[in-house]
């Protein structure tokens, strides 16, 4: 008898890591109206089926005033996503701007840079078979061509709003759009006291 840890490699699901570019799927999930928040663990598990999963890793940057409501539910989401084994909290930085009247402003730095790098050496590392990208972005082009160069498979998981960006459509092996039927079965429940 064959145990699931002696199986032919043929048989093998592929492992698959996620990347999450977080301020971009937030900024989606508002232009989509989706007003529940979504539970990463339970996203990651309906997306990964068919695959071996290893690791969701979200990428964003602490909000310059953690004092601020804000500031405070994104610490909360932090202290969450430090709880599961399965997904990674990677961490940019805000920079101060200010612009031509004086108006002082932050800017989301090193977000897309750190995911971009992330994909490529895991795919040269060979840590998974296939990445799964939530992103909108057209700056990760260059990176999914080097982890294809690898022979690794993209996934490009668009909200529906995204579903139309021609060099994300184009580049990758297979769109699966997040839409919010599917999203509804990803929604964060609170325990209750």
């Amino acid at each position: 008898m064959t145990t699931s840890s002696e199986r032919p490699e043929a048989q093998r699901a592929p492992k698959l890591e996620i990347f999450v570019d977080g301020t971009n799927w937030n900024l989606a999930l508002m232009r989509e109206g989706i007003q529940f928040e979504v539970d990463l663990n339970l996203l990651a598990a309906r997306l990964s089926r068919g695959y071996h999963f290893v690791k969701l890793r979200y990428y964003t940057s602490p909000l310059p005033n953690g004092a601020s409501p804000a500031g405070r539910r994104q610490q909360r989401f932090f202290e969450e996503i430090a709880r599961s084994r399965k997904i990674e909290l990677v961490l940019g930085q805000h920079e101060p701007r200010t612009d031509s009247a004086g108006h002082r402003y932050h800017v989301e730095k090193e977000t897309d840079v750190n995911l971009a790098v992330d994909m490529v050496v895991g795919a040269y590392e060979e840590r998974y078979d296939a990445a799964m990208l939530i992103a909108g972005d057209t700056d990760y082009v260059r990176a999914i061509h080097a982890v294809k160069t690898r022979g690794k498979r993209l996934v490009w998981c668009p909200l529906p709003l995204q579903r139309h960006i021609p060099p994300l459509a184009r580049i990758c092996d297979e769109p699966r759009e997040l839409d919010e039927r599917f999203l509804r079965t990803c929604i964060k429940h609170r325990p209750t006291r």
